[in-house]
């Protein structure tokens, strides 16, 4: 196990993602060694749908930063990433597609604090990510990743686009970029995401990181 984190530190990798289930922060504590965040984070009673398409909810407790926590993040100059609530399956989603890539907080970027540098860049004349802002980035030593996470939610026209607007990308703020990784619910959903050319597909079962 990696060496204990500060309060400050865990609560920073919540603020990566925005909001994790109870059972997201148990699997992290355990592999990165997070302490008890105590009166730092709420923890909301909430019913989630596993995929998009599920005709029934499930039972989840959502974690995220309390009002203590968040001026904790203030004073040390961390933004939390930013969820409406119709969204956050995607980004709990996301933030397992994340944990499961080994992504730690200091070599990540959310959708977020991308999509300011994209407009950033296009108010500089430049192209930014194109057609579609990534869900997410992770950085390696030799380049970054983009990563997305199917929910359910995506038109076969809109991975498509998300796909040519990855293939074009051949930069990211100076880094080489390497390829994208894509999350999914179901090894169905997967399977159907390879059949528009999507190249490496993760399959993470609601299941295992809803509760």
């Amino acid at each position: 196990m990696a060496d204990a984190l500060s309060v400050r530190d865990g609560l920073a990798e919540l603020a990566a993602d925005g909001a994790w289930t109870a059972a997201q922060l148990r699997a992290r504590q355990r592999a990165w060694g997070l302490p008890d965040l105590g009166g730092c984070v709420q923890r909301l009673p909430v019913r989630l749908r596993p995929t998009a398409w599920a005709h029934r909810r499930v039972f989840s407790t959502v974690v995220q930063p309390s009002a203590a926590g968040t001026a904790l993040l203030r004073a040390a100059g961390v933004r939390p990433q930013e969820i409406r609530p119709q969204e956050l399956e995607h980004a709990l989603g996301l933030a397992e597609l994340r944990f499961r890539c080994g992504a730690r907080r200091c070599g990540y970027h959310a959708q977020d604090a991308l999509g300011r540098e994209h407009r950033r860049a296009r108010a500089l004349g430049g192209a930014g990510f194109g057609g579609a802002v990534a869900d997410g980035l992770m950085r390696t030593p030799h380049g970054v990743i983009l990563l997305e996470y199917d929910h359910g939610r995506y038109t076969g026209a809109q991975v498509r686009e998300k796909l040519r607007a990855q293939r074009a990308l051949v930069r990211w703020d100076s880094a080489r970029v390497l390829g994208a990784i894509w999350g999914a619910p179901t090894e169905r959903r997967a399977t159907w995401l390879r059949g528009l050319g999507v190249g490496e597909v993760v399959v993470l079962p609601p299941e295992t990181w809803l509760g």
